[in-house]
């Protein structure tokens, strides 16, 4: 590769040639030693205007350096060739001048140099990349162009598409208009329809209305003809309860007066028979038979039965076992000789004797017949005859009537 393809070094590789073969004819030009500090002063002030204080600050401070030495032995030359009157000391001084003030010069210059070689190759760092940007911006434009172009192609389709689209669009339209038409005689027989349908329904409505009438008047008239029906059949049921009322009560009575009848037949025929028991008289009472038995047939003197006695009480068990239904009150009375209060105790005492004779002989219930004594309290006759003592001296069997 060649080591001078780069600007910058190859201009720097010039300029330090270059001073090296000025140098010496600098010194065969005769320049003076104040001729070359200046040159060296307006090099390093090139140099700074160049920014080699930011470029290149070591060769200017070495410029400044060896122009500082410079001026020093420019200084002692003058004071010492006050003294030293040969030219050939003189001119060994100068040269020493000249020779501190030209590398000053050389600092400077380079330092200019390599300042501008930074500043060249910001510059062309700068120019590469506005080279770069300019390079993007033709790309981008090219870009641009291209979609320009695809523009143009996307436009031309846009447009044949947009044809295409207005061929539609009146296709479109065409077929909207012939649905609008459609869909307005849709529309009209529908409306039709339902003004038909309507109509129907109305005429239905006043059929249904009238019919609903129609039943609901039947069915007034049915409610009329039922509550009518009602109140007859309520008439005829309170007529035939009112009828089977009195049917009933005439029943009862009939009841009654058979029963009274079956009664007083069964009072009849048990007076009848109790009328045929020997020593016994029976007479009808209320509900009842009296059999009325005197003491002189029954008892000895005292309250014992006689043979004859038990022989008339087993008659009277016989007539009771033909009525079984029947209650029986034995019941003792006296005369009225005596005490009363004996006279009750005797009572009592011939009753009971009658009672358990007829309990435990001739097998009538218990619970059929019950003992009790009035003393003379309910005489039948006089006391004041012995005939009438006779009567009143008595065992009366009072039989309940009831059925056979």
């Amino acid at each position: 590769m060649d080591k001078y393809k780069d600007p910058s070094r190859k201009m720097l590789s010039i300029l330090l040639w270059g001073l090296i073969i000025l140098f010496p004819l600098t010194v065969l030009a005769e320049e003076t030693p104040v001729m070359v500090i200046e040159a060296a002063k307006s090099a390093i002030d090139q140099a700074r205007k160049a920014g080699a204080e930011q470029q290149a600050m070591d060769d200017l401070t070495a410029a400044k350096s060896w122009l500082s030495q410079a001026e020093k032995a420019y200084e002692a030359a003058n004071s010492i060739m006050a003294m030293v009157s040969t030219a050939k000391m003189k001119r060994a001084r100068e040269e020493e001048v000249i020779y501190l003030a030209t590398m000053a010069k050389i600092k400077g210059l380079t330092a200019e140099a390599k300042a501008k070689k930074q500043t060249t190759a910001a510059k062309l760092k700068e120019t590469q990349k506005d080279l770069a940007d300019y390079q993007s911006a033709i790309a981008v434009m090219k870009e641009k162009l291209r979609e320009a172009e695809n523009a143009k192609e996307i436009q031309a389709k846009a447009e044949a598409e947009r044809k295409h689209l207005g061929e539609s669009q009146r296709m479109a339209d065409e077929m909207e208009a012939r649905k609008r038409k459609e869909l307005e005689e849709v529309q009209r027989k529908t409306a039709e329809l339902e003004a038909m349908k309507q109509r129907e329904f109305q005429e239905g409505r006043l059929k249904e209305e009238k019919l609903i009438a129609e039943r609901e008047r039947e069915a007034g008239q049915a409610k009329l003809m039922e509550a009518q029906l009602g109140a007859q059949r309520a008439k005829e049921t309170l007529e035939i309860r009112a009828k089977e009322e009195k049917f009933a009560v005439e029943k009862e009575k009939m009841a009654i007066m058979q029963a009274k009848l079956q009664a007083l037949e069964q009072e009849k025929a048990m007076l009848i028979a109790a009328g045929k028991l020997p020593k016994v008289t029976a007479e009808a009472g209320d509900k009842k038979i009296i059999m009325t038995i005197l003491a002189i047939d029954l008892f000895t003197s005292a309250s014992d039965l006689t043979p004859a006695g038990k022989k008339i009480l087993d008659g009277v068990g016989d007539f009771l076992k033909t009525y079984p239904n029947s209650k029986v009150l034995t019941q003792g009375h006296t005369d009225s000789m005596g005490k009363t209060a004996a006279n009750q105790a005797l009572s009592e005492k011939r009753a009971q004797k009658v009672r358990e004779y007829l309990v435990a002989y001739r097998n009538v219930s218990p619970g059929r017949v019950t003992a009790q004594g009035v003393g003379s309290a309910q005489p039948v006759a006089t006391n004041a005859s012995e005939a009438g003592r006779a009567l009143n001296r008595r065992v009366e069997l009072i039989v309940l009537t009831g059925e056979p």
